[in-house]
């Protein structure tokens, strides 16, 4: 699969699409974000690209949140539903505003939005980076609890996060 932006050119060797965790590392700047974006079809890759099977949720590393909405109606927008918010301690934070929540904050309802949508394909891009390890390890039970309950669907999870790597350390891996 191959990505053009004006004079530059990604790339990608053949990822399969299998169910379970497959893990996205490399350096910075390799194609990792964009190659979610492709398989979100956000992004269009010249040549075949692999067979996403149904419908796809995409957790951004940069998530653009709608200013003058609370964060309860960002996921409904999103189309998140059955959001348990006390999995990763959102839920006396749901009236808020994006602009009154840190990164930390953001980033764990950016995964609950992720999670909450009816998907067969789970892309994250960098979904600990800004969480403590307290968070994190929720944060990756939550991951692992959505690869059980989907048996059939796949997670792409793009990291530096040593942590995750640990984690999902059985995972299929796709080095870029």
């Amino acid at each position: 699969m191959t990505v053009n932006f004006g004079t530059h050119t990604i790339n990608y060797p053949k990822l399969e699409l299998v169910s379970g965790i497959i893990l996205v590392t490399g350096a910075s700047g390799t194609g990792k974000t964009t190659l979610l974006r492709v398989l979100h079809g956000i992004l269009k890759a010249d040549g075949p690209i692999p067979n996403v099977e149904g419908s796809s949720s995409i957790m951004s590393q940069t998530p653009t949140w709608i200013p003058y909405l609370r964060m309860h109606e960002q996921l409904k927008v999103a189309g998140a539903q059955g959001v348990d918010f006390t999995s990763l301690g959102l839920d006396q934070l749901v009236r808020r505003f994006p602009h009154e929540l840190s990164i930390g904050q953001l980033q764990r309802f950016s995964l609950l939005a992720a999670l909450h949508v009816d998907s067969e394909l789970l892309l994250l891009d960098e979904p600990t980076s800004a969480l403590d390890d307290d968070w994190a390890d929720k944060a990756i039970e939550l991951i692992e609890n959505w690869s059980i309950d989907n048996p059939l669907g796949t997670v792409i999870v793009v990291t530096h996060d040593e942590r995750l790597k640990k984690a999902f350390s059985a995972a299929k891996r796709f080095e870029l």
